[in-house]
C-alpha cells in the first residue's frame, strides 16, 4: 500500500517510457502514443492501489512486493508496527505500517508494508481500503499485538469486520522488570522533566499521546521514589494506570514495573 503521492514518480517514467517507445516504433500515430502513455501513468497512480500482496495460511504470511515473496512464519512475528508523520512534500499526514520481527528486534526492524492516508487528527481518512481492515483483522484473529488499536478498531468498524481483541496480559519477563534504577539510569532530572514535559494531550488519537502518557507515568513514578509520601504514589499509580488503559493491556502486579519497561525501551529507542 502507497500513498498516491508517492507512485507519481513512477507513474511519470512509465508515462515517458511507453510514450517514447511507441512513437520510436511507429506502432501508432503520435497522437495516439500519447493517448496510451496517460493511460498507462493513470493505471500506475489510480488503479493499482497495492503495492504488495500479503498471503497468510497456518504457517506464517508471505509478502510478496516487486514480485520478490519473503515467508515470516508465526513465531518470527511480534506484532504490527505503527507509525504516523507528515509527508512534509505534500504537507499531509500517514500511517505507516511495518511488520514487527522477534529478530532483528525493535519497534521498525521490520519490513514495511505501506503507508496510507490519514486526518490531521490521525483518524481514517474516508473509507480506509479494505486491505488494511483485513489485516488489522488477521493480526487480532492471531493474537499479535497492533500498535494503535483504536485506529485499528475505528477501520475495522467502517468495515464492517470484527473489533480487535482484548490484547495480552503482560507480565514481568523472566528475568525480571527492569529496576528504577535501571529504567531512569538516563533520564534527565525530575524538575528538567517536569519542564520539558508538553501541556497535557486529551484526544485520544492526538500525535505524540502515548509518549505523553509514558514520560507522565515515569515522571509520577521517580518523583514517588524520591518523596515516598501517599499522595504521590496515588499519582504514580494513576498515570501508570491510565498509560496501561492506552496500550489496551492487562498488566499482573504493580502497574508501575511496566512503566519502568517500557520507558526504558522507549529511551533506547531514541536517536
Amino acid at each position: 500500500m502507497q500513498m498516491r503521492s508517492e507512485r507519481s514518480g513512477v507513474g511519470f517514467t512509465l508515462m515517458v517510457v511507453t510514450g517514447v517507445a511507441l512513437a520510436v516504433t511507429g506502432a501508432i500515430d503520435p497522437f495516439g502514443a500519447f493517448l496510451v502513455a496517460v493511460l498507462v501513468a493513470a493505471a500506475a497512480l489510480f488503479a493499482t492501489p497495492y503495492a504488495f500482496w500479503l498471503r497468510v495460511d497456518e504457517r506464517g504470511v508471505t509478502l510478496v512486493r516487486y514480485l520478490l515473496p519473503r515467508r515470516f512464519a508465526w513465531v518470527e512475528l511480534r506484532g504490527l508496527a505503527m507509525e504516523f508523520d507528515e509527508d512534509e512534500e505534500i504537507g499531509r499526514r500517514r500511517l505507516t505500517l511495518r511488520l514487527r520481527l522477534a529478530d532483528p528486534p525493535g519497534r521498525f526492524a521490520g519490513p514495511l508494508l505501506g503507508k496510507v492516508p490519514v486526518t490531521r487528527e490521525d483518524t481514517p481518512l474516508g473509507v480506509p481500503p479494505r486491505a488494511v481492515a483485513e489485516l488489522f483483522a488477521v493480526f487480532g484473529e492471531r493474537g499479535l499485538p497492533v500498535e494503535e488499536a483504536e485506529f485499528a478498531d475505528e477501520v475495522l468498524r467502517v468495515r464492517g469486520l470484527p473489533q480487535l481483541p482484548p490484547l495480552r496480559v503482560w507480565a514481568a519477563p523472566a528475568e525480571g522488570a527492569p529496576g528504577a534504577e535501571r529504567a531512569y539510569a538516563d533520564a534527565p532530572g525530575i524538575d528538567q522533566e517536569a519542564d520539558a514535559l508538553p501541556p497535557e494531550i486529551r484526544r485520544p488519537r492526538q500525535r505524540g499521546r502515548r509518549e505523553y502518557l509514558l514520560r507522565r507515568a515515569a515522571l509520577a513514578d521517580r518523583v514517588f521514589l524520591r518523596d515516598g509520601d501517599g499522595l504521590a504514589l496515588a499519582i504514580a499509580l494513576r498515570a501508570a494506570e491510565e498509560l496501561v488503559t492506552y496500550d489496551r493491556i492487562t498488566v499482573e502486579g504493580d502497574q508501575r514495573h511496566y512503566v519502568r519497561e517500557q520507558y526504558l525501551s522507549w529511551r533506547t529507542r531514541r536517536p
